[in-house]
């Protein structure tokens, strides 16, 4: 599968980019070598490989979760655009059901 500049600059356009000539000929040099590399890796033969084993589980380095205090609360809610008492105010993103 091979990726023309012209399609390039079709999918540019979707999201109303402009690409020059020169951009899309680039581009495409760039994506058709990523989508060749994935060529090579869906060839490789994975049979028998485990898709979930994972050597480095073992020498993952666990450290001790120490509780702390931390007395930078003022300093960040000095900086909020909005505040109301010790947490930051923001918009409402989530809407009411009127069920």
């Amino acid at each position: 599968m091979t990726i023309s500049s012209e399609e390039i600059r079709y999918i540019a356009n979707l999201p109303r980019l402009q690409v020059s000539p020169d951009e899309a000929e680039s581009q495409g040099r760039d994506l058709n070598g990523i989508l060749a590399h994935f060529e090579r890796l869906k060839n490789l033969d994975l049979s028998g490989i485990d898709p979930f084993a994972r050597e480095d589980l073992e020498t993952t380095p666990w450290r001790q979760d120490i509780v702390q205090t931390w007395d930078g609360r003022e300093e960040a809610l000095s900086q909020a655009p909005r505040r109301d008492g010790d947490f930051f105010r923001v918009p409402r993103i989530l809407e009411e059901n009127d069920e």
